[in-house]
């Protein structure tokens, strides 16, 4: 699978909340950063706070407006986060998100908010 084919993936993983299928695309290099949840080291570390950011909502996807690889491997995503949490807090957030992906693994992720 091409790098521009394995974060289009992760993505679509994501929004089906398949987090057994995530994990299998990270290694325990696997870098997480963002400025919502912090900095993650690790497939482990990185799955267990995904976790508990799906398990706090009672829907959740993401939708992309634009993705491009920016540099080999490098593939950034324009998306909108919306979610309605458990508690009944409807969530709308735009950012941007970097994956990089190395070797067929998700290498790196980080996610920066975007103001609208």
């Amino acid at each position: 699978m091409e790098a521009l084919e394995v974060a289009k993936h992760y993505f679509d993983l994501s929004n089906d909340s398949d987090l057994d299928e995530i994990r299998k695309l990270m290694t325990g290099s696997t870098t997480y950063s963002s400025q919502n949840t912090g900095v993650y080291l690790g497939a482990d570390q990185i799955m267990e706070m995904q976790r508990e950011f799906h398990d706090s909502f009672e829907t959740l996807g993401w939708e992309i407006n634009q993705v491009e690889e920016v540099r080999p491997g490098v593939i950034c995503f324009d998306f909108v986060f919306s979610g309605k949490t458990k508690a009944g807090e409807e969530v709308r957030r735009p950012g941007i998100e970097y994956v990089i992906v190395y070797d067929g693994k998700l290498q790196h992720i980080e996610v920066r908010n975007k103001q609208i």
